[in-house]
C-alpha cells in the first residue's frame, strides 16, 4: 500500500507575479482565489482550495512539492522512514500549515532533486463556492488521482528511483533507457494516475523542474489552449501522444520559463497488478508528435 496518496499541489517563486495573473486566467483558464495578492496567487482547478502557488520571489523555480498521505499516523510513518533513510525532517509550524491550507505537514529537502518536499495530511476542500474557469474550458481530471503529475531534474536517476520507491513508496510506472548512456528516466505512480512524479536524470539544468501537467477533461481544452498558446508564441511543443501514458497533449511556457502539459485521455493502472515497462530511447517508436520536446528544458 502506498503511503502517498497523491500529488497534492505544487509551489513555485517567480520574479513577475503579474504576469503569472494574467497568463493564469487568460492562458491556463484557472481560477485565481480570491484571497490571493499581489506577493501570492493561489490557482485553483477543482474542490481544493488551491494545487499551484505563485510566491514573489528573485528566481523562478520550484519551491515545494506537496504529497499527501492519509491521516496523522501515516505521517509519522513517513517521516519516520524518511528519517530513517538519513534526512532530516523538520515539522511544519501552525503558519506554515495554514499557508498550505491544510491540517498539518512536515518537510525535508530531497537529497536527489534538492526540492523541498512536504508531506501533509488534511487539504481544504470546499464543495461552495464550486470551481469556476476563468475562461470556457472543460474542466480538470483530479479527485483521488490527484493534481496530475510533476517532472523534476535528477541527476543521480536510480537513487532518486530508489528513493522515491523505498522511503515514500511510490512505485515505478516505466524507465525511459537510451543506449549507450543507460537510464534517462524515471515515471512513479501512487495510485490510478499513471504517473504523478516524473524524474529526468539530465545534469546541469537552470532550473529543478521541467514541467506540471493537468489532465483536462476534454480534448477541445487541449485545442483551444493550443490555439491561444500558439498566437501567443508560448508552445514548447507541438501537440502529440507519449507511448507511455498514452495521453494527447502538448506543451507550453509560462512566465518563469519551465513548462505546462496539457493532457486528455491517459490511461489509469491498477497499481496492485502494475508491471515496470521499459522504452528504448527518448522517443520510442509509437510515439508521435511533441516536436520539441528533446530540447525543452
Amino acid at each position: 500500500m502506498h503511503e502517498v496518496r497523491q500529488l497534492g499541489y505544487v509551489g513555485s517563486t517567480a520574479t513577475d507575479v503579474a504576469a503569472w495573473r494574467a497568463y493564469a486566467t487568460e492562458v491556463l483558464g484557472v481560477e485565481v482565489t480570491p484571497d490571493s495578492t499581489d506577493e501570492l496567487l493561489f490557482l485553483r482547478i477543482d474542490d481544493h482550495h488551491h494545487r499551484l502557488a505563485i510566491h514573489a520571489g528573485d528566481a523562478d523555480d520550484v519551491a515545494y512539492v506537496g504529497w499527501e498521505v492519509a491521516d496523522p499516523a501515516a505521517l509519522e510513518r513517513a517521516v519516520q522512514r524518511v528519517e530513517a533513510a538519513g534526512v532530516a525532517v523538520k515539522a511544519g509550524t501552525g503558519e506554515e500549515a495554514t499557508a498550505r491550507c491544510v491540517l498539518d505537514l512536515a518537510w525535508f529537502d530531497c537529497p536527489h532533486t534538492g526540492v523541498r518536499t512536504e508531506l501533509y495530511i488534511g487539504p481544504e476542500v470546499l464543495f461552495q463556492p464550486p470551481f469556476h474557469p476563468s475562461r470556457p474550458i472543460g474542466g480538470f481530471v483530479t479527485g483521488e488521482q490527484g493534481l496530475g503529475h510533476v517532472v523534476l531534474y535528477a541527476p543521480d536517476i536510480v537513487g532518486a528511483e530508489a528513493f522515491y520507491r523505498d522511503v515514500l513508496g511510490l512505485a515505478t510506472s516505466d524507465r525511459v533507457i537510451v543506449p549507450g548512456l543507460g537510464q534517462m528516466a524515471a515515471f512513479m505512480h501512487c495510485n490510478a494516475r499513471h504517473h504523478s512524479l516524473g524524474l529526468m536524470g539530465f545534469p546541469d539544468t537552470p532550473r529543478r523542474i521541467q514541467h506540471v501537467m493537468f489532465e483536462v477533461a476534454d480534448i477541445d481544452t487541449v485545442g483551444t489552449t493550443y490555439d491561444i498558446c500558439v498566437d501567443r508564441g508560448i508552445t514548447s511543443t507541438t501537440l502529440g501522444r507519449h507511448l507511455n501514458d498514452r495521453a494527447f497533449s502538448f506543451y507550453f511556457a509560462n512566465p518563469s520559463g519551465w513548462h505546462f502539459e496539457y493532457g486528455w485521455g491517459p490511461r489509469s493502472i491498477d497499481p496492485a497488478t502494475w508491471h515496470i515497462e521499459h522504452f528504448n530511447g527518448l522517443r520510442p517508436k509509437g510515439e508521435w508528435g511533441h516536436d520539441g520536446l528533446l530540447s525543452m528544458i
